[in-house]
């Protein structure tokens, strides 16, 4: 017990000023299921998603944080053509440092690399990264702003994602946070225990095809969502969250393994010079259910 009390006291320190691994969540560990219902005119499937994430402090003084996040996701995609019909997987790292720029002004770098595959040969091809940068101004006790950008270099080519963070105290009750125009949340805090949460959500990600049974196919997968979802603090740490949501956009590609060069802003192509031997294009309701640990 006492191993247990000290090591919350020393995260609960290094996390006091919000600098947390990912996308300012001060969550040390969780794990989610999702589930979504995917269909159009011709086809209906069924996308299963299974989370678990750890984060971790690195290093911290007055002006400097460090810290990182280790992730596992399961992905299963049923009921399409078996040629899109995969069972998926990433494993990666996350890793942040930010420096405190006098008392208002931060700038924060982060990278992250991991595996993404279907698991079966992983090898080198199986790896991509993403690395950026972010600067913040706190411009008073209820509003902090900045503005950034990432690079994901995808399997179907390079990748950018201008943004503007926000951290807005509307009222004691109604919060304005996350990325514009790719995540965006208000939160409404119903009571100390239970809070409403909307979002809008973009993704990009794609995976590689086993070698000795695809020919290192890989598949890319475009989503834009918006779901509302429930927290419960119970005692103070464990939080459980309940969504539901609707898929705006799901859009399947599958691509032979070729020297990919195309770039995309988000989830748009704007310069395009391979294409996919498969496509389909779906809609759907969305549902999630998660366990997390928070500090």
């Amino acid at each position: 017990m006492r191993v247990y009390k000290g090591l919350l006291l020393m995260l609960t320190v290094f996390f006091n000023d919000k600098i947390y691994a990912q996308e300012g969540k001060p969550d040390l560990f969780g794990v989610s299921y999702g589930y979504e219902n995917i269909k159009n005119d011709s086809v209906q499937g069924k996308i299963k998603d299974i989370d678990a994430f750890l984060n971790f402090p690195i290093y911290r003084d007055e002006k400097r944080t460090a810290g990182g996040r280790l992730q596992f996701k399961s992905r299963s995609i049923s009921g399409l053509d078996p040629t899109l019909s995969k069972n998926l997987y990433n494993a990666d790292v996350f890793v942040f440092w930010q420096l405190k720029i006098k008392q208002k002004y931060k700038v924060y770098f982060f990278a992250q690399v991991g595996a993404y595959s279907d698991f079966k040969d992983i090898s080198e091809e199986d790896f991509r990264y993403s690395f950026g940068a972010r600067y913040t101004i706190q411009h008073n006790d209820n509003l902090k702003t900045g503005w950034g950008i990432s690079y994901n270099r995808q399997f179907y080519g390079h990748q950018l994602n201008p943004f503007i963070s926000v951290d807005y105290q509307i009222t004691p009750k109604l919060q304005l946070t996350g990325l514009l125009p790719i995540r965006p949340k208000l939160i409404y805090a119903i009571n100390d225990k239970l809070s409403w949460t909307n979002e809008i959500s973009a993704s990009a990600a794609s995976y590689r095809l086993s070698a000795s049974e695809e020919n290192s196919r890989f598949l890319r997968i475009n989503n834009w969502f918006g779901i509302s979802s429930l927290e419960y603090k119970l005692a103070g740490h464990h939080k459980f969250s309940l969504g539901f949501g609707y898929d705006f956009v799901n859009n399947l590609k599958l691509y032979e393994d070729t020297a990919s060069n195309n770039w995309s802003i988000f989830t748009f192509d704007f310069r395009q010079k391979s294409k996919p031997i498969q496509e389909i294009k779906t809609r759907g309701l969305r549902f999630n259910v998660g366990y997390s640990f928070g500090l």
